[in-house]
């Protein structure tokens, strides 16, 4: 484990910190792909019962986990929330605690994000054992977030109510930044995280006639620079946004024009005025490529994850409990992620925070970014991540003069 720097007054002792880094590397061992986080569901379970918390029950859902620590009854209900689902990659870290399950890989860091959350219960329920919070708090497991499915079937099985939540907030490793920094963000930290495809279908003929085929090529190409103007002149610059072509399929050999092609890609904005009117436009877009070539050209938008909604009392929480342990130039505004996170669905139905947490060793360059075969985190971030958001419990529920 690296040297924490710039870390006043830690929340966790060395005994628990070995105890968190012991979990950490039991799940990283056992990745666990969207929806079959079996063991990590298992393990999550039997140290909240060893902790004696009240688990939730999540009717309909075999993995994913959730507790609450209850309080006063008329205060209010601050949930915490972390992902623990992996990725089909094959590590390639040489750590001593790679990863067992061949092909899966914990290489976005959500075996970090869970072992956090863990911290901050356990020091929940140490400090408050005698029920002196003014609210409660709630701490969600949740599954299959890297396939943007497990926060919609946590809310589905009512994980914001009983007690209904007032203030949720998620953290996330970060390689970007280092080991004792955190970063935040202001209106947004991830877009609107919508796919489409276009089929475009003609009479196809003989390359060397094209005058009697309707050359599907020819469209497509028109096609992909027109969708490109849509961003550059029909949205306001000031407004982000992405529509990017990422497949062209057509054809199969040199000589044939072929009567069938299909373009697939994404599009990301931030807001859903945006959304709505890129839509319209690719409709159009395609309307009018169809008249032009006399083919048929048939969009299929399918809206993704909602942009994640920042809430600027939220993120005010986060920094004022952060400068309470790191110093001010350690806090680090983020820019917009133009990623999709499922943690937007929660954003959507109660007021939001999230809070990156450096990850990557001090003095030393980022062991892979996210996503990759070489992602490492340096475990002395833990204790930071735990420091942090536990004191966020403090500032907002403690009872405590």
């Amino acid at each position: 484990m690296g040297k924490v720097p710039n870390l006043s007054n830690a929340v966790i002792d060395e005994k628990s910190t070995t105890w968190l880094e012991d979990i950490y590397k039991k799940i990283h061992r056992h990745p666990e792909l969207g929806m079959q986080e079996f063991q990590t569901t298992v393990l999550i379970k039997s140290i909240m019962d060893d902790l004696g918390v009240e688990r939730i029950d999540l009717p309909g859902m075999d993995v994913g986990a959730a507790c609450v620590i209850r309080g006063g009854k008329n205060g209010p209900t601050l949930a915490l929330r972390a992902d623990m689902d992996a990725l089909p990659i094959l590590e390639k870290t040489s750590l001593e605690y790679a990863s067992e399950n061949t092909g899966i890989m914990h290489a976005c860091g959500h075996d970090f994000n869970t072992t956090v959350m863990l911290g901050v219960l356990k020091k929940t329920v140490e400090k408050y054992s005698n029920g002196n919070l003014r609210g409660n708090l709630k701490f969600i497991f949740q599954p299959a977030e890297e396939t943007l499915e497990g926060a919609k079937r946590m809310i589905e099985a009512g994980i914001l109510d009983n007690p209904g939540v007032d203030m949720i907030m998620m953290s996330h490793g970060d390689p970007d930044i280092n080991v004792g920094q955190i970063a935040l963000f202001k209106g947004y930290s991830h877009a609107n995280s919508d796919n489409f495809s276009i089929e475009l279908t003609g009479s196809g003929g003989h390359g060397s006639r094209p005058f009697q085929t309707q050359d599907l090529i020819l469209a497509g190409s028109h096609l992909v620079s027109i969708l490109q103007s849509i961003v550059s002149r029909d949205i306001d610059a000031r407004d982000p946004a992405v529509i990017s072509v990422c497949s062209f399929n057509a054809g199969n050999t040199f000589n044939v024009l072929p009567g069938s092609a299909k373009l697939t890609g994404t599009v990301r904005t931030l807001s859903d005025t945006v959304q709505s009117r890129i839509i319209q436009r690719m409709q159009e877009t395609c309307d009018s490529l169809s008249s032009l070539f006399h083919i048929e050209a048939k969009l299929d938008y399918r809206v993704g994850v909602p942009s994640c909604v920042i809430d600027d009392d939220v993120e005010k929480l986060i920094r004022d409990a952060a400068l309470r342990h790191l110093p001010e130039e350690s806090i680090i505004s983020s820019p917009t992620r133009m990623g999709g996170e499922d943690f937007a669905f929660y954003s959507r139905r109660v007021p939001a925070g999230v809070v990156r947490i450096g990850v990557t060793s001090v003095g030393s360059r980022k062991r892979g970014s996210t996503h990759s075969s070489t992602f490492q985190v340096d475990l002395a971030a833990i204790p930071v991540g735990v420091t942090v958001l536990s004191q966020v419990v403090d500032d907002f529920l403690s009872s405590e003069e």
